[in-house]
């Protein structure tokens, strides 16, 4: 079916995402967990912690990436990091 876009593949989401969060200050294991990957080597076998907060708070900070986006109908050159702190309970 033609659309208008460029051939893709599910793969190029996750990768877009993982840019995405990284440049809205999200750990790379934090991202990792975001799409569902298994943290490699001993820390995944060791670090068993579910990163629900820190995963919540990578989500939200990505939607207004997203929205940002989709009102440019462009990906930025150099997205502004919003690093953030989360706190620990």
């Amino acid at each position: 079916m033609k659309h208008g876009l460029p051939h893709f593949t599910v793969h190029d989401f996750r990768r877009t995402a993982h840019i995405h969060l990284a440049a809205v200050g999200v750990d790379p294991h934090v991202a990792e967990r975001c799409l569902n990957h298994k943290l490699k080597g001993v820390e995944g076998v060791y670090n068993r912690h579910d990163y629900f907060e820190e995963r919540r708070w990578a989500l939200e900070a990505w939607g207004p990436l997203l929205l940002k986006l989709k009102r440019q109908g462009r990906h930025p050159k150099k997205p502004a990091p919003a690093h953030r702190q989360i706190p620990l309970h």
